[in-house]
């Protein structure tokens, strides 16, 4: 009785510890296949916002003059960033609209003359900017007495032509005169030479006294014929005189037409110098397209020169939805897809003072991309957060650029085979193997 009391004894430790030990692994079973377990493709990535960030350039370039906004500045859409020096362009601005000007005040002045007015009308010339009244001043009396110098030169001319004239009519008064005088000795000489013929017919004198007559009434003709040819020339000059006075008006006119065609080609292609140099001036001030935030900003320096459509800096846009850009390994690319649920881990905070952050998978790229740096290939999904989840961590400064963990959600699955399915897969390639 007592040997068999102490044998009991001894087993009965042995008995509860195995006991215990079947039971546990029974539990430990039984948890294996009965509990399912959420999977999840765990992957990092990155903040950014819905659009990538801002660019600034300037299409023209130029010398940095002052500098109101670098790295980590947050500014306002429409506020200066930087301001380019534009003491050039100004004063090739203020040189074009002076000639601008000049030539507009000209016209007004050639007007008057094509038009044959009395006066130039500079009531409606334009005004510049940069041309103070003074200048315009100068300019309308300049014109004005270029206009007068002109009118009188003109008067003057037609005077000289009319003073021609008047010599001319004299000269020929004066010939007109001789004719008459000569007309009259070529009477006198007929009625004497007739005379004479009838005392030579009768033999009462010699024939050299007829023929002496004779000769001086050709003569006397012969004169006459040259005064009349003078005088008609002399006619003819006023004739002509009188068509080159009627011209000065129409030589100013014409003149005036024809530098009028000029200016308005020489106008055309100063205004357009002009409106191109008021644009340039315009864009001197460089501005936030977009409200944000200053990064990577590429003008420290006054007087730096910026090459035309040369980056200056980038702005990361502020007040727009955040999205995450994840990396997936291309071996769990298939359990990933649009509207999967996701969790994110900002990795930067503080991991037991931040709550997770729900979210969901907006897209998957179609194919594979390659990091430059390490050459592994990866698909990019953009997460979206939602917008409920973003609220509980909207005093975190959560800035594009974070680092991000994200666990892709995927089918609930027993401890068992989390177990198992390696050892599957191991014997399922083993057996295939030769």
């Amino acid at each position: 009785m007592t040997k068999n009391t102490t044998h009991l004894q001894a087993k009965l430790p042995l008995t509860i510890g195995f006991g215990a030990i079947v039971l546990m692994l029974g539990s430990l079973g039984a948890w294996g296949v009965g509990t399912q377990i959420a999977g999840a493709v765990v992957a990092t990535g990155t903040i950014q916002v819905e659009s990538k960030k801002q660019i600034v350039q300037h299409p023209d370039g130029g010398v940095v003059g002052e500098i109101l906004a670098r790295d980590g500045a947050l500014v306002a859409a429409g506020e200066v960033l930087v301001r380019f020096d534009g003491t050039f362009l100004n004063s090739e601005l203020t040189v074009i609209e002076g000639q601008l000007a000049e030539l507009f005040a000209r016209r007004v002045r050639l007007i008057a003359e094509r038009d044959d007015m009395p006066n130039p009308d500079f009531e409606g010339l334009p005004t510049f900017a940069t041309i103070g009244g003074e200048a315009i001043a100068e300019l309308v009396v300049g014109q004005s007495k270029l206009f007068d110098a002109r009118r009188a030169s003109l008067f003057q001319e037609a005077l000289q032509i009319g003073e021609q004239q008047s010599q001319i009519e004299l000269q020929i008064e004066g010939t007109e005169a001789q004719l008459n005088a000569l007309r009259r000795q070529l009477e006198y000489i007929a009625e004497e030479r007739a005379d004479v013929q009838s005392l030579f017919e009768r033999g009462l004198i010699q024939r050299s006294r007829l023929l002496e007559l004779q000769r001086e009434e050709v003569r006397l003709l012969g004169d006459i014929g040259n005064l009349t040819s003078r005088t008609a020339e002399a006619r003819s000059r006023i004739a002509a005189l009188t068509i080159e006075r009627l011209k000065l008006k129409d030589h100013r006119r014409e003149g005036a037409i024809t530098r009028l065609r000029d200016l308005g080609y020489s106008a055309i292609e100063l205004e357009e110098k002009r409106i191109s140099l008021s644009e340039q001036i315009a864009r001197l001030e460089v501005r936030a397209p977009v409200a944000g935030l200053v990064f990577d900003s590429r003008v420290s320096a006054l007087q730096s020169v910026v090459r035309p459509a040369e980056p200056m800096m980038y702005l990361v846009p502020a007040d727009l939805p955040l999205e995450v850009s994840v990396r997936i390994d291309p071996i769990d690319v298939d359990q990933v897809y649009p509207g999967q649920t996701v969790a994110l881990i900002f990795s930067a905070f503080n991991r037991r003072t931040t709550p997770d952050v729900a979210a969901r998978v907006l897209r998957v790229s179609a194919d594979a991309q390659i990091d430059e740096t390490t050459g592994l290939a990866y698909y990019q999904a953009i997460v979206i957060p939602n917008r409920d989840a973003m609220a509980a961590v909207s005093d975190l400064n959560i800035l594009p650029g974070m680092p991000v963990e994200a666990y892709l959600k995927t089918n609930e699955r027993s401890p068992l085979s989390y177990l198992t399915e390696p050892l599957a897969v191991y014997f399922q390639r083993a057996f295939r193997e030769e």
